[in-house]
């Protein structure tokens, strides 16, 4: 096992015998197998642009396998074993259709070069086949044969197409495709099987990943904005009731209005969790009485949090850890979650919502959540709310009662080093603003930041999905105080990283050519000296120091 793509790499190296998120040697094994066919498939996808002969079927599987790998998504073996016969199937199958085609177009037959991932063929579809495969075609293989450097950023550019990957599904579920965001998947899987490529030909695909990413980020914003209402500024109740509860995890806002519409009026209470929390904002949901509040913090507190809320849990997108006795026979995953032996709720049919009956049986005989926490926080901070600040936040800019914003985005994790960003938080001077998405909002999210000229000092934007809120923000801000660039704006970045979503905030921020961005509590484990020093020289980025040092840096705009 080899796997170092998030924060909780062990010792910020890697991860060599079971993944600090509780994925197994074997399923490792199974996720390196799966990159590599896809990567032998993206090379016949890649090469048919011109015949037009990639379906969307394959598109959308492309991105639903990416989602798969994501950190905390999917853990059981049959899944992964399912993919990857898929995959070879729809690679063969592009194949022989490409080499027909071409040959009808050229006269001659297609000479290659052809990499071994486009040809691999297995002899049985089983687990133990496949895991024994795909312990010797991981990280360390490609390492072995390019250079350190280019190795370095070509996995940044593999995780970040699995973030990629994940907004793609995410987008999907509510009607909204971009071909170019497939067609991009297809290009830089392709484009790492070449052992020519240099640190500047990678980097510019790190680029254009940033801004897929980003476009995806809006295009989802939007789309969810559409369809449930722009989020409004809303206190969010942090008690618990007298009555069964559901408790929702994750992303996906179509299966929570799914989840209230068929709880509604039954005398269940549904409760929100982790990123979950800025579903509260939307009108669509605030319809629903029984959306009484969020329980528990972020996604790391489920082996705390959910054994104490007594009713069923369904987790909906990437954040599921193995869970304890105390809680698994309550415990639901649905989309492209999955645990072995946890129940899985089916995907929802064409023009129906998803059947969540033996959820909401189970929470009708279940006890009421015991009390955790109380008090209400605020989230809601959307495109819409943040744009009618707009003009305050400029003039307060102009006469200096706002000397800096503060963008404090990303996700949450269990590393002790996190309480960095709860201090950094409250130890920002009075005259900034602190903007956030994400869960890393639950390492202050209580605190009482107060206003300034009745602008609220913390402003959440929601998910992480949402980091363009933040960005299109910022846009408007440059526009009314006339600069010149986004980045001579009195803003500073420190991102929370943890898994590929938050590798894409970092790189659509490179795209935008933003300088002096932190990255924490510890730098990318990937990342070579070398990558280190030349993303330090062009683009200023760096790692967190002390509190004291970075709030001192932050205002001086270093």
């Amino acid at each position: 096992m080899f796997c170092y793509h998030c924060q909780e790499a062990k010792k910020n190296l890697v991860c060599d015998k079971t993944g600090i998120c509780g994925k197994k040697e074997n399923v490792s094994s199974l996720q390196d197998m799966l990159m590599y066919s896809l990567k032998g498939l993206a090379f016949y996808c890649s090469q048919t642009d011109e015949f037009a002969l990639v379906s969307e079927k394959t598109n959308q599987f492309m991105a639903k396998a990416l989602f798969a790998m994501v950190t905390n998504v999917n853990f059981t073996p049959a899944e992964f074993v399912a993919l990857i016969d898929e995959a070879v199937r729809r690679r063969n199958f592009i194949r022989q259709q490409f080499l027909s085609t071409y040959q009808q177009k050229n006269g001659v037959q297609f000479k290659g070069p052809i990499p071994e991932q486009a040809e691999w063929q297995y002899d049985e579809v089983s687990e133990q086949s496949f895991t024994d495969t795909g312990a010797t075609v991981g990280v360390e293989k490609d390492s072995e044969t390019l250079d350190k450097d280019v190795h370095a950023l070509q996995e940044c550019l593999l995780y970040a197409v699995k973030g990629l990957g994940s907004l793609a599904v995410h987008n999907l579920q509510i009607g909204i495709e971009d071909i170019a965001q497939y067609s991009f998947m297809h290009q830089a899987l392709s484009f790492t099987l070449s052992k020519n490529n240099t640190q500047e030909d990678v980097l510019a695909m790190l680029i254009r990943c940033g801004e897929l990413g980003l476009a995806a980020m809006e295009q989802l914003e939007k789309a969810n904005s559409k369809k449930f209402g722009h989020p409004e500024p809303t206190k969010v109740y942090l008690d618990s009731w007298d009555k069964p509860g559901i408790l929702i995890s994750g992303h996906d806002l179509q299966d929570l209005e799914d989840l209230l519409e068929q709880t509604a009026g039954s005398g269940v209470d549904i409760y929100t969790h982790g990123e979950a929390i800025s579903a509260h904002a939307y009108p669509a949901m605030k319809k629903y009485f029984n959306l009484v509040a969020n329980y528990g913090g972020a996604w790391q507190g489920q082996k705390t949090e959910f054994p104490k809320f007594n009713g069923p849990i369904l987790v909906t997108t990437n954040s599921i850890q193995q869970p304890k006795k105390t809680y698994q026979d309550r415990l639901f995953s649905t989309g492209m979650v999955s645990w072995p032996d946890v129940p899985h709720i089916e995907d929802r049919k064409p023009g129906h919502r998803k059947d969540f009956s033996r959820i909401i049986e189970l929470a009708k005989q279940s006890e009421a959540p015991t009390p955790l926490t109380e008090g209400r926080s605020s989230t809601g901070y959307g495109t819409k709310a943040l744009s009618a600040f707009t003009d305050k936040v400029a003039a307060a800019i102009k006469n200096n009662k706002i000397k800096r914003i503060i963008v404090i985005a990303g996700t949450d994790g269990r590393h002790k080093e996190r309480r960095y960003y709860t201090e950094l938080a409250e130890a920002l001077p009075e005259n900034t603003l602190v903007i956030t998405t994400g869960d890393t909002k639950y390492r202050f999210f209580q605190h009482d930041f107060g206003t300034i000229d009745d602008i609220p000092r913390f402003l959440d934007a929601g998910q992480s999905n949402d980091f363009s809120v933040i960005i299109n923000f910022l846009q408007q801000l440059q526009k009314i105080l006339g600069l010149d660039k986004l980045n001579a704006l009195p803003v500073s970045f420190n991102i929370a990283w943890y898994e590929q979503k938050t590798i894409l905030m970092m790189l659509a921020l490179l795209a935008l050519d933003f300088k002096n961005i932190r990255i924490g509590p510890t730098l990318p484990p990937f990342f070579t000296p070398n990558i280190l020093q030349m993303l330090s020289d062009k683009y200023a980025l760096k790692g967190i120091d002390t509190v004291e040092n970075d709030v001192e840096s932050l205002m001086a705009g270093n």
